[in-house]
């Protein structure tokens, strides 16, 4: 399974993208993102979001969301900014990683939890190979 981020909107300490899952070329999931506000960052601890590109993912139990999360790196981005994709639904919540939800508004997303427990399933069921973020206009 592949997914693509689509960065296309500025919020209040925000950016909103749309999220875009494939397998065998036909999309078998969709989703909005919240990430940090720009600029992007390759730097540890920081809650900027990270930059445009192609990212490598492995499952990683996460002691802070008490879950296995996908931890994504790749040249740029070392494992150890601890990118991860799990759930909340604001802005304070990203700690400079993906959250993703079913919905969004100029606050954050929607239905989060519900949202990457369906996204999980499916990453688990078909493998999630790599994920790939792409800033559109004014993002």
């Amino acid at each position: 399974m592949k997914i693509t981020i689509n960065r296309f909107k500025k919020i209040h300490d925000g950016t909103i993208g749309k999220l875009e899952a494939e397998q065998d070329g036909q999309k078998i999931f969709s989703c909005f993102t919240l990430e940090p506000a720009g600029g992007d960052t390759t730097q540890r601890s920081k809650d900027r979001r990270i930059p445009a590109g192609r990212y490598l993912m492995q499952w990683y139990a996460s002691p802070g969301q008490k879950r296995m999360c996908p931890l994504l790196w790749n040249e740029s981005v070392p494992k150890s900014r601890y990118i991860l994709i799990h759930p909340g639904n604001y802005p304070k919540d990203t700690a400079g990683c993906i959250l993703v939800g079913d919905g969004h508004s100029a606050a954050g997303v929607t239905n989060s939890l519900k949202t990457y427990n369906a996204l999980f399933k499916l990453a688990q069921k078909h493998g999630l190979q790599s994920v790939e973020i792409v800033n559109g206009a004014g993002v």
